[in-house]
């Protein structure tokens, strides 16, 4: 049976990636959407899925919106969701792909918690065309902004009623790491996995085998950035599970 709470977790801070949407009439400040990767998304259900325990398929409407569905091997049978998307101004056809394959997702659960994120307006640089501000890229306060909208709203799901715990299925926060030169975002140190988590993560199975984990983890745990702590948690809960603690 899938684990649905392991596959509706949040996601590791910087594998989060922003996007502005609306530019301000001056073009200081722009409205930006927060969104996960395809690749992420493709990530979790095979880690908490296994790679051959969920599939996906495309069709496309007469109107030419994308429709994509999620099949999941739920143990009895297989159960899919479908959501759609038509094709981006930016990337066409492969835009409306990975929309759509997102939407699906989403139907799952998976980056759902996105949704609960207000309006963020931020300072951002931008340049005239055809007389419109478009935007440029975000500012070093506007990142901090970003930054600041992201860790508040992880901070709301730490403290989520008792029994309800934060769950992870899979560490790839290094490999989905945004490349600045290509994303177009700028990522604050906040965002990059800080080198006490992962000597946390990697460190705990090994504690745990020596029976010195609970000394270990109040070691690190103490320097684990606020913005991180619903990850490490949601990690040391698996790593518990794995070793039948």
């Amino acid at each position: 049976m899938v684990d649905l709470s392991a596959l509706q977790a949040p996601f590791a801070p910087n594998e989060h990636s922003w996007r502005a949407q609306q530019v301000s009439r001056d073009g200081r400040r722009a409205m930006a959407l927060c969104y996960i990767t395809s690749r992420s998304v493709q990530n979790r259900l095979d880690d908490v899925c296994g790679p051959a325990g969920w599939e996906s398929s495309f069709s496309e409407t007469a109107a030419g919106r994308v429709i994509a569905t999620i099949a999941i091997d739920m143990g009895t049978r297989w159960v899919s969701k479908s959501d759609g998307a038509g094709a981006t101004a930016m990337e066409g056809e492969k835009g409306g792909l990975s929309g759509a394959f997102k939407r699906a997702a989403v139907m799952w659960g998976i980056g759902r918690y996105l949704y609960e994120l207000p309006a963020v307006w931020a300072e951002c640089e931008s340049y005239e065309r055809n007389g419109k501000h478009v935007w440029k890229c975000w500012t070093g306060a506007g990142i901090g902004e970003l930054e600041r909208a992201l860790r508040n709203l992880f901070d709301r799901m730490n403290n989520q009623p008792t029994g309800e715990p934060v769950r992870v299925a899979g560490r790839r926060a290094q490999e989905l790491l945004p490349s600045p030169n290509n994303s177009g975002i700028g990522l604050a140190p906040a965002f990059r996995q800080p080198l006490v988590v992962k000597e946390l993560i990697d460190g705990l199975p090994k504690a745990m085998l020596d029976g010195r984990a609970e000394q270990f983890w109040t070691k690190h745990w103490r320097d684990v950035p606020e913005m991180w702590r619903p990850f490490v948690m949601a990690e040391r809960d698996r790593l518990k599970h794995e070793a039948g603690l």
